[in-house]
């Protein structure tokens, strides 16, 4: 069980709340301005402030649930994916929502914290036993896919932000199939494996939302209305997957 503690319910108790803000406001935004993007980008300030409360929560409930994890090591690897978690997720968010014109900023950092929070994952998934401490064989291809984003950018391409978001698509695909993978590799409890293979497809549809959400067409068009309404779901998706993620951590009851 997730919630052991009265600090973790506290923490969850905030994070549930801020989630209802966030959703009741996104999708009031979305019924006041229908899919216009300017108008619902004025319009949704108050989510960047909300968005990186609740990743301050999950990081903290990452903190707190890591203390009683099943190995020590385990522990560590949360606590220290989450770190990045936060830094991405803070630049999306507050960096968006207090620094003019930090649009492509905030995507490019954002992008660039996420990918080492899945480098972190994909050590943390692949382990064999405790005294696994083997570099994963797979980490070739994601060093294969960032020199092949530089030169993609040095010869002109690809854009920048084009070929990060690329290069993050290696990343978040890699880390899915290991995390589908993680019940066969033994090191898991049964239980725990479960919940990392979910929560890491979880993930991976959130990340599918955030791919949509950067689309844009028209306004009041189909695919500007798609982009919206994936905008407004990827939350829903990205909490529980957290939550997953960390509660794969703690220790089974005898």
């Amino acid at each position: 069980m997730l919630l052991q503690t009265t600090a973790q319910k506290i923490v969850f108790s905030v994070l549930a709340v801020f989630l209802l803000i966030t959703a009741g406001k996104d999708w009031f935004d979305f019924y006041s301005c229908g899919a216009v993007s300017q108008c619902l980008s004025d319009s949704g300030t108050l989510q960047l402030y909300t968005k990186s409360v609740m990743t301050t929560m999950l990081t903290i409930l990452a903190f707190i649930t890591a203390s009683k994890a099943f190995s020590g090591r385990d522990g560590k690897l949360l606590r220290a994916a989450f770190v990045f978690s936060l830094l991405a997720d803070y630049s999306f968010s507050l960096l968006k929502a207090t620094v003019a014109d930090a649009g492509t900023l905030s995507t490019i950092l954002g992008i660039t914290f996420f990918m080492v929070f899945q480098s972190i994952l994909i050590y943390r998934h692949s382990r064999k036993s405790e005294d696994d401490k083997s570099v994963p064989k797979i980490y070739a291809l994601l060093a294969v896919a960032v020199l092949a984003g530089i030169a993609l950018i040095a010869t002109g391409t690809l854009g920048l932000t084009v070929a990060v978001v690329v290069v993050y698509g290696v990343f978040v695909i890699t880390s899915v199939v290991v995390g589908i993978l993680a019940p066969r590799k033994g090191y898991f409890p049964a239980a725990n494996a479960k919940l990392i293979r979910w929560g890491m497809v979880a993930f991976f549809f959130g990340d599918v939302c955030v791919g949509l959400s950067m689309v844009t067409g028209d306004d009041h068009s189909a695919l500007q209305s798609v982009a919206e309404i994936a905008n407004n779901i990827i939350w829903w998706l990205y909490v529980p997957a957290q939550l997953m993620l960390i509660r794969a951590c703690v220790k089974p009851k005898a």
